[in-house]
């Protein structure tokens, strides 16, 4: 024990522990290792587990996977199955060979589906049948029609061959023909004159609207040009002059349109106006006359063929001008005046006086006209 003892003690003093004796002076104490080593190793183990996690996941993902459908096997179990059912008899080969004539008015896809199903067995290729298009299908029909080989000859009595009727292949293009040739006989179908017409009308109308006022003429005249009768189009282009004080133009365009149809008297009354501001009443006149007998329902024409007679002086024919716009519409104090004053030129003061009253009487007039009217009442009494 005593040997023990003094070895505890000389360790004691080597390395300067506290035990029985004081520690040497020079002896300075050291910091004990950390444990830096434990938390690198757990930290490159978890990056280690985690690669190793993240490789099997792309692992599993590259996997091959069947892409084909629960429904898509099915498909493929049945096509299967029909390939290795037992074939048909050589005696249901005849009943399959009209088949595309007897569907011939049924669209190309119907027609060609049902026969190409039950193919006969000797055809190598039944299974790729099926993906054929519809056309495909159609030019490959004869193709069952023809005995492959001795043993799917197809049985027939002369009689009942001769009693089978032809193709309606033959028919069907001939009726595809037929309405594909009516189809572009529509499409190119020339528009009459008026309908030519109409439509260049209804261009202009529309650029009309938008302010362009120059195409919209040019668009008039076209229409005017296909169809001279066109009145909408006459009645524009006469606007149009009127309103950049084109008369020539306008009574160019109103000439015409009498010609082809006096009976428009709008047109005529706008013509005879024109020769009225340029002075030249016989024209006016003249302008008139041919829709006389279509004015029926047009006051306007009649005061203003009264108004050309009386400054004609032809007294007598201005007032019956006048009594027939009156018997159009009673309403009118400037034909009753027109009235007054022929009455008046034909020395007929009473009536005269009682259509100048009636002019008063009939409505509002203007401040000019119900003085004129005033001052002749009180110059006839």
């Amino acid at each position: 024990m005593s040997l023990i003892n003094k070895v505890l003690r000389d360790l004691d003093r080597r390395n300067g522990i506290p035990g029985n004796g004081n520690a040497a002076s020079n002896v300075r104490a050291v910091a004990g290792k950390g444990t830096g080593h434990e938390w690198f190793w757990r930290t490159v183990s978890l990056l280690v587990f985690c690669a190793l996690g993240w490789v099997g996941w792309v692992v599993y993902q590259i996997q091959p996977r069947p892409i084909a459908t629960e429904l898509a096997e099915q498909a493929a179990e049945q096509a299967r199955a029909r390939a290795k059912a037992p074939q048909p008899v050589a005696k249901a080969e005849p009943k399959l060979a009209p088949a595309p004539s007897v569907e011939a008015p049924k669209p190309p896809p119907q027609v060609a589906a049902e026969p190409v199903k039950p193919a006969p067995a000797p055809v190598a290729s039944a299974p790729a049948a099926k993906s054929t298009p519809p056309i495909e299908r159609l030019r490959l029909a004869p193709a069952i029609e023809t005995p492959i080989g001795e043993p799917h000859k197809p049985v027939a009595k002369p009689a009942e061959a001769a009693s089978k009727p032809k193709p309606a292949r033959v028919e069907k293009p001939a009726a595809v023909a037929k309405v594909e040739k009516s189809r572009v006989e529509r499409r190119d179908r020339a528009l009459t004159p008026e309908e030519r017409a109409e439509t260049e009308f209804r261009r202009a109308v529309d650029m009309l609207k938008r302010g362009r006022a120059l195409e919209a003429e040019a668009a008039f005249g076209a229409a005017l040009k296909a169809d001279p009768r066109h009145r909408g189009a006459r009645q524009a282009l006469i606007a149009l002059a009127f309103e950049r004080g084109d008369l020539e133009s306008a009574r160019r365009l109103l000439g015409e349109g009498l010609a082809i149809d006096p009976a428009q008297p709008d047109f005529a009354v706008a013509l005879a106006r024109i020769h009225v501001e340029e002075g030249r009443l016989e024209s006016a006149l003249a302008a008139l006359q041919p829709s006389l007998e279509s004015a029926s329902g047009y006051p306007e024409f009649y005061m203003l063929r009264g108004t050309i007679l009386q400054r004609l002086r032809r007294s007598t024919e201005a007032a019956d001008a006048y009594r027939s716009a009156l018997r159009i519409q009673a309403t009118l104090p400037q034909a009753w005046v027109g009235l007054g004053m022929s009455l008046e030129a034909l020395e007929k003061r009473a009536e005269a006086a009682e259509a100048f009253k009636r002019a008063l009487a009939s409505g509002p007039v203007s401040a000019d006209v119900r003085s004129f009217a005033e001052q002749r009442i009180r110059a006839l009494r």
